[in-house]
């Protein structure tokens, strides 16, 4: 696990983006610190690079939208939180499966989302013939 995997592990992606602005680590510092290589063309500003560095190594602990759909609805609801997933990221993979959560869903977005994620899986199976033992 990386530095900023850990840190986001501790504090969730807004706290480990608010503290990675909020220290005394130089450019090349925090790019050192991105789980790999950055290309940016022309020198990247500080808040940018930290955002960057930060949804890089997210990527790597977030399981795709088709492997969501795979799972029933506690699971997805149990993922979301052993990950500390954002409000952000949530909304993210709602938007990659054209799910608009209404303004009453957003205060419950966890189990709205699992709920409609394993739905859609569940639905995706039936048409396919496919079974989940």
């Amino acid at each position: 696990m990386s530095k900023v995997e850990e840190l986001i592990s501790w504090l969730g992606v807004a706290g480990a983006v608010g503290g990675l602005e909020a220290s005394d680590l130089t450019i090349a510092e925090i790019m050192e610190l991105s789980p790999k290589p950055l290309a940016f063309s022309g020198k990247p500003k500080r808040a940018d690079l930290i955002r960057t560095v930060v949804s890089t190594a997210r990527e790597r602990m977030t399981k795709s939208p088709e492997e969501l759909m795979s799972m029933d609805t506690d699971a997805v609801r149990a993922y979301f939180h052993d990950i500390k997933a954002s409000r952000e990221e949530v909304l993210a993979v709602l938007e990659r499966l054209d799910i608009r959560p209404g303004s009453a869903a957003k205060h419950s977005l966890f189990d709205f989302a699992a709920r409609e994620i394993a739905e859609i899986g569940m639905y995706t199976r039936v048409a396919k013939g496919d079974r989940k033992d």
